[in-house]
């Protein structure tokens, strides 16, 4: 039998927020399961208040390959800073980021997305997602043997910019991601924004599932805690694994208790969210598969 939540690794995590934390967290895949098609997912009325409850105790940060525009439309909530295409976009409370030389870099990626499109719009399954700083090409309904193809004909049209130095790609849970050729990821975002007031002197929590999460894990090691997503996944330069989003909200949940000092940390607000899961934890029925590895 697995061994409940709380025995595995939520004591080191217990003394720890004993000092304030700042929480940085994924979207899709992390607080909302990932769907086939990115234009259906939304954070739920659950999700939303238990945000809403840790933006009370703690500044918390929405982080995501998304358009800041489009990620904070599916959460819904105000009062937290938004970090939209992998760090490139930045909207906090009293702050702000945006990538230099991104109106140069715009006229540059439509060209690169014309030439993606005559070669990939007529295969069925193909997504392909301009995020005017970045741009998706999704494949995950693609069916079949015609990968092979989205792939061979994908390569060709975006290689000539990446050898050239005039783009970089990254490769995602099928998706192929077009980035701007510049220094900077979702991991120099977290130590920019720990440098605005808000954030400042408090130890980061990053929660994602996400390749793109590694670059954050790899830079708060030492000063945070970084916390995998995805079932059977590897932790890489995070310090814990964790199965999904299901695990990632009772550990959120967990995290509201601590910080409330109470099993609720507002009576009025989200209250039976806290008290719902914190009484499943003290159950036995209550069992996960948190990985700890030291």
């Amino acid at each position: 039998m697995k061994p409940p939540l709380h025995a595995v690794w939520l004591a080191p995590l217990h003394g720890r927020l004993r000092k304030p934390p700042a929480l940085f967290l994924d979207f899709d895949g992390t607080l909302a399961p990932i769907a086939p098609r990115p234009d259906t997912v939304r954070l739920d009325a659950e999700g939303r208040r238990l945000i809403r409850t840790l933006s009370r105790l703690a500044p918390v940060a929405i982080i995501s390959g998304r358009a800041v525009k489009d990620l904070r439309a599916r959460v819904g909530l105000t009062r937290l800073t938004y970090v939209g295409n992998h760090g490139l976009e930045i909207d906090g409370i009293g702050f702000r980021y945006r990538m230099k030389g991104a109106r140069r870099w715009r006229r540059r990626l439509r060209e690169i997305l014309h030439r993606i499109r005559s070669r990939l719009d007529v295969i069925p399954g193909v997504l392909i997602e301009d995020k005017q700083v970045t741009a998706s090409v999704h494949f995950r309904l693609v069916k079949g043997r015609a990968r092979r193809t989205v792939a061979r004909r994908f390569v060709a049209c975006v290689k000539p910019y990446v050898e050239r130095g005039r783009m970089r790609l990254r490769r995602g849970k099928a998706v192929w991601e077009i980035r701007p050729p510049v220094a900077w990821d979702k991991g120099r975002a977290v130590l920019w924004i720990l440098n605005r007031p808000a954030f400042r002197g408090r130890w980061p929590m990053y929660i994602g599932d996400d390749d793109t999460d590694q670059d954050a894990f790899r830079r708060i090691r030492g000063r945070g805690v970084g916390i995998s997503v995805g079932p059977g996944r590897a932790r890489g330069a995070a310090r814990y694994a964790i199965d999904g989003p299901a695990q990632v909200r009772r550990l959120l949940t967990w995290v509201a208790a601590q910080l409330s000092g109470s099993r609720a940390a507002d009576e009025d607000a989200a209250s039976s969210a806290v008290r719902t899961i914190m009484v499943a934890m003290n159950s036995r029925r209550f069992y996960t598969n948190f990985t700890h590895l030291p």
